[in-house]
């Protein structure tokens, strides 16, 4: 056995707790997170599903606009540390311009919480938070740093404070191209479908670009997931103008190919793992391969086909970056047990239902916000077939979910089975399947690109087929594609 396959590290699964400098190294850097970089753009919004990276792309940006540009003051927050109770802020809140104003006063403090640290200046939290909406509307046209520190000395925060201190206060304040950039990771990370929650998050985009247009130094970078901003962004009208802002992260092969390529190349580079690199690779994809080939077979058998790893990995993964990483750790743990010198796919079989467990909490902690009965409408599909017509899919529904329960989706009674599967195709559980005419090929398509599907009652959606996704499948039993588990567990036991 090769002891590079034991020694390889895929690396963290987090990005929150990877360094920077680390995460620069193998990050993929796609055409779309170069804008994030851009100055330009006062205010960005990441949306994508749980793994797929946003927390990575926003600390990488973090990382070089800190690095470009010294003078920058960089904020970094998550959605939980913007609560109310976090600024002791208890008037009540009735209209749209409330919630917007009580915004503001939060960025305003968090901002101040900021300086403080930076002067190292001992703040109660009255005097961080104590900011009137009057002083707000007198920022417009101005630096939002210079106002908060004026606003120091209005408040006599700083006439006690060193010579030093006040020195390096006037050469900040004189700094008026000084740079403020707002980070926020999964603002939504305490939301609950109620209309308070919806008409919270909603407003605190209407502050953003209140703020970005009457100031003329802050820049904010967000993170939440799709599903929530389309919630909100259907509560709320005004939210079309933010739409130019808000970019969807997506993965695509060529990346994950890449990505598993620098993890490996980056790996063999620090062990100083001897190889016979080829004095030159005639392209991109040649040296991806070269790498990935050290630990994995270069190929895999999927439906009747043999396809690059890769890509198998990268359809297991349901293009998340997290889950690949999972995914890879798995089945190199499996290939070492069983001193296999490269991970195959009978390795990724043999993880099979392990992985696809992980993949049904992960789903149910994602969208249980959604619905509270996920668990159970997911394990409703237990044993079922792996293909489904339209009507074997409501079918199923009937007998199987609607007969014990009616779902509650985001906030109201399901009672039909049209519904109950748009909510499964839009979570990502289902994905619709169109076969071509050779009866060979087939395209799958998900609900982002195709909206519409299971919208009406009469609309046959092309006569399309719905196909449970394989990270599922082998967790769930589903029947006419994986073995039994008894067959499965009956192997693991005899290596054991």
């Amino acid at each position: 056995m090769s002891d590079l396959l034991k020694k390889i590290d895929f690396g963290n699964e987090a990005a929150d707790d990877i360094d920077s400098e680390e995460l620069d190294k193998f990050f993929i850097v796609q055409p779309l997170f170069n804008k994030f970089l851009d100055p330009k753009n006062r205010i960005l919004v990441a949306t994508g599903k749980k793994g797929i990276g946003k927390s990575a792309l926003l600390k990488w940006t973090k990382y070089n606009v800190s690095k470009s540009d010294r003078k920058a003051i960089v904020i970094n927050a998550r959605g939980a540390d913007l609560v109310r109770q976090r600024f002791h802020l208890n008037t009540p809140l009735q209209t749209p311009n409330d919630y917007i104003r009580d915004w503001m006063v939060r960025i305003c403090s968090l901002v101040n919480r900021t300086l403080a640290s930076y002067f190292k200046i001992a703040l109660t939290d009255d005097k961080i938070t104590l900011i009137e909406c009057a002083e707000i509307e007198g920022y417009k046209s101005r630096n939002l740093v210079g106002c908060l520190i004026d606003r120091f000395h209005k408040k006599g925060i700083l006439s006690t404070e060193k010579k030093t201190i006040k020195d390096e206060l006037e050469i900040l304040k004189r700094t008026t191209e000084k740079k403020l950039w707002i980070f926020i990771d999964d603002l939504d990370a305490t939301f609950q479908t109620t209309r308070e929650a919806l008409l919270e998050l909603a407003t605190f985009f209407s502050a953003c670009r209140y703020l970005t247009q009457d100031l003329n130094d802050i820049h904010f970078r967000i993170t939440m997931r799709t599903d929530v901003w389309s919630v909100i962004r259907r509560f709320d009208e005004s939210l079309d103008k933010m739409d130019q802002y808000v970019n969807d992260i997506l993965w695509y092969q060529s990346d994950f190919r890449k990505l598993l390529s620098k993890r490996i190349e980056s790996q063999i580079n620090q062990l100083n793992y001897p190889i016979n690199k080829p004095k030159k690779f005639f392209s991109t994809e040649e040296k991806d391969e070269y790498f990935i080939n050290h630990i994995f077979v270069p190929k895999m058998e999927w439906g009747d086909k043999n396809i690059y790893t890769y890509k198998v990995l990268y359809t297991l993964s349901y293009e998340r970056p997290r889950w690949f990483i999972q995914l890879c750790k798995l089945s190199q743990e499996r290939a070492t047990r069983l001193q296999s010198n490269k991970i195959n796919r009978t390795h990724i079989n043999d993880i099979w239902g392990e992985y696809g467990k992980k993949r049904i909490d992960d789903l149910i902690s994602e969208h249980k916000h959604q619905c509270d009965q996920i668990e159970e409408l997911l394990n409703s599909f237990r044993g079922c077939n792996r293909l489904l017509t339209r009507g074997e899919l409501f079918k199923w529904i009937n007998n199987r979910i609607l007969t014990h329960l009616t779902p509650v989706i985001e906030g109201e009674q399901v009672p039909n089975n049209r519904d109950v599967a748009r909510f499964l195709f839009k979570i990502g559980f289902i994905v619709a399947r169109s076969d071509n005419e050779d009866g060979e090929h087939y395209e799958h398509y998900s609900f982002d690109q195709m909206t519409d599907f299971l919208s009406s009652r009469t609309d046959d959606d092309f006569s399309v087929k719905w196909e449970i996704h394989p990270c599922y499948r082998e967790a769930l039993d589903i029947k006419k594609i994986n073995r039994s588990h008894r067959a499965r567990f009956e192997r693991l036991r005899k290596d054991k």
